[in-house]
């Protein structure tokens, strides 16, 4: 049993199974961290006898399986962390890390700059902060495991090993220029993707993304990375026996995307592993999703496992004045005042003589950022944040009603709540100024949710927030279409997951199964708009997005949150390899 765990009885609660059937009322017990019964309400009784037991009243609440989140990069915070915030706030108590490619390990010490750098510029973590938090007590990806197996967190993790760093690591300068790899290089990374997933990787992370650079400008060490290398790093999967294969295709790009993508099945026909990858609709392309979601189900019709990766809302940014990107960002009467406190940055902004200086800046064609197409697909941000807003409701739309540039608009609305106003840039995901190409996506069959980027894009985005987003908006709240039933976002939100990465121990409520659960008051769930704080290593900014609702949130059997707020328990613990379904008590 789990440092502080305990037997425990859920009493009475709307059961949301995890498979998709339809909730019923039932009583759940927990013991040694396992789920060791289910049944009607009442059947509790007869575990609680002559034993010391915790209970919790779930009456009127949801009791779910807990989530997984596939697609995080806490592969930082998870050396320096206990709690892996924004995710665990969400319900979530297993996330994969190591997506995209990025990562530390394998790192020889004079790589480790590198690796930062590739990590700065493609997720948006600092330098500073990964140079003040990175312990880089390892060189091995098995060495880097090791140190991970002796933390303790508020969930579970496993990892994908980073193929920019592999490469980097059996390359050197050749690999992070972009160099084709010789045979002599494939053969390593093979043994190497073999060494990482028999020590315990859950698959290896790649990316294909033209927009992803390091912060030295350089593209990510993956970029040219071709079919034959990806086979060989497949292959070390395939000898290890298990692990996906996650690659970030060129998704905004066509027919680029297309021939990434029929690359990717190639491999994954070849060498028999699962692979899953990114897709979202793109603004340049808005029926391209489709083309991808029907060659993905091809494949998985002629028996090849791909698992297109999905998003429930629009990808983007946060624009405010704690961001590291906004509508002023340009004007250079703004930049000297960017590193002053924001306290003093509002007392500056909201002088006559210095908004009319940027105003007029921002004026001039080559400072706009694009502003003219951008603010039309640019909202405010309420609280609760609204993420299907309406295309009269943009700020393009309000400054033409109100006769102002929509700079001026972004400039008043940053400055409210004393420099707190935020607007969010609807980027990616919504070309047509509806959800519904997203619904689409998550309906299919091969799909599962992803994409939150938890632990990444710090000072720009909190989509790791995604679970109370689909629960509050998706199963209840949407007006502009149709809707998800709650058993299926409630699947989506945890077998789904639990199943692409072999982990078939957790994500349903069931006997036998690992009692990770969600105990949800439904009708007061709420999300509200993020906020910014100062908590990472080096005071390093971070966006967090608080949730209402989550009564209790439960880990190997040990309760971690309550009403939203940290027991100071850590059961969770890193995640080796692939787990077997539990063996049912009748067989």
């Amino acid at each position: 049993m789990a440092s502080g765990a305990r037997d425990l009885v859920l009493r009475g609660g709307t059961i949301v199974d995890g498979t998709g059937a339809a909730p019923y009322e039932g009583d759940v017990t927990i013991s040694d961290g396992r789920i060791a019964d289910v049944g009607p309400v009442g059947v509790a009784d007869r575990f609680v006898a002559g034993r010391g037991v915790e209970e919790l009243d779930a009456r009127g609440l949801l009791v779910t399986p807990g989530f997984v989140d596939v697609h995080t990069h806490y592969d930082g915070q998870v050396t320096w962390a206990e709690r892996l915030l924004p995710s665990s706030g969400h319900g979530v108590t297993t996330a994969l890390f190591g997506n995209c490619g990025v990562g530390f390990a394998p790192c020889r010490p004079s790589d480790r700059a590198l690796l930062m750098r590739v990590m700065e510029g493609v997720e948006d973590i600092p330098e500073p902060v990964l140079s003040a938090g990175l312990p880089w007590t390892w060189e091995s990806y098995p060495d880097y495991l090791e140190l991970l197996a002796t933390r303790r967190y508020d969930m579970d993790v496993g990892g994908l090993l980073p193929h920019s760093a592999l490469r980097i690591f059996v390359m050197g300068e050749r690999g992070a220029a972009g160099a084709p790899a010789t045979a002599a290089d494939r053969a390593a990374m093979r043994e190497l993707a073999y060494e990482a997933v028999r020590a315990g990787a859950l698959g290896v992370g790649t990316s294909r993304l033209k927009g992803q650079k390091g912060s030295d400008g350089a593209p990510i060490p993956t970029l040219e990375a071709d079919e034959r290398e990806l086979r060989s790093i497949a292959k070390g999967l395939r000898d290890a026996g298990e692990g996906i294969l996650q690659i970030a295709i060129e998704f905004n790009r066509f027919p680029d995307a297309l021939d990434e993508l029929a690359a990717v099945i190639r491999v994954a026909e070849v060498t028999g592993c699962t692979a899953t990858f990114s897709m979202k609709q793109s603004n340049s392309d808005p029926e391209g999703w489709r083309r991808l979601l029907a060659a993905a189900d091809e494949a998985n019709a002629a028996g090849i496992r791909i698992r297109p990766q999905v998003f429930s809302r629009p990808t983007g940014a946060i624009l405010g004045l704690e961001t590291s990107v906004h509508p002023l960002s340009r004007a250079p009467t703004y930049q000297p005042l960017a590193s002053l406190p924001l306290a003093e940055r509002v007392e500056q902004l909201r002088r006559p003589a210095v908004r009319r200086q940027i105003l007029d800046e921002l004026a001039d064609p080559g400072r706009r950022m694009r502003s003219r197409v951008g603010f039309g697909l640019m909202f405010p941000m309420a609280d609760p944040p609204d993420y299907e807003p309406r295309p009269e409701d943009s700020l393009a739309a309000e400054a033409e009603r109100r006769g102002v540039p929509p700079e001026e608009l972004a400039y008043d609305l940053m400055l409210a709540d004393d420099g707190r106003g935020q607007l969010l840039l609807a980027g990616g995901n919504y070309a047509q100024a509806t959800l519904d190409p997203a619904l689409e996506m998550m309906r299919n069959q091969h799909s599962v949710l992803g994409l939150g980027d938890g632990g990444a894009h710090c000072t720009i985005v909190c989509d790791a927030s995604l679970p109370t987003h689909l629960l509050t908006y998706w199963t209840r709240e949407r007006t502009r279409g149709a809707r998800l039933p709650l058993p299926d976002a409630v699947r989506r939100l945890t077998r789904d997951g639990a199943e692409l990465l072999g982990l078939q121990d957790r994500g349903v409520i069931a006997a036998g199964y690992r009692a990770d659960v969600n105990v949800i008051d439904y009708q007061r769930l709420a999300l509200h708009a993020p906020r910014m704080v100062y908590d990472l290593p080096a005071g390093g900014r971070r966006l967090l997005q608080d949730a209402d609702g989550y009564v209790a949130t439960i880990v190997d059997g040990t309760v971690v949150y309550r009403g939203g707020e940290a027991t100071g328990e850590l059961p969770g613990r890193l995640v080796r390899g692939s787990q077997p379904a539990p063996v049912p008590a009748d067989a």
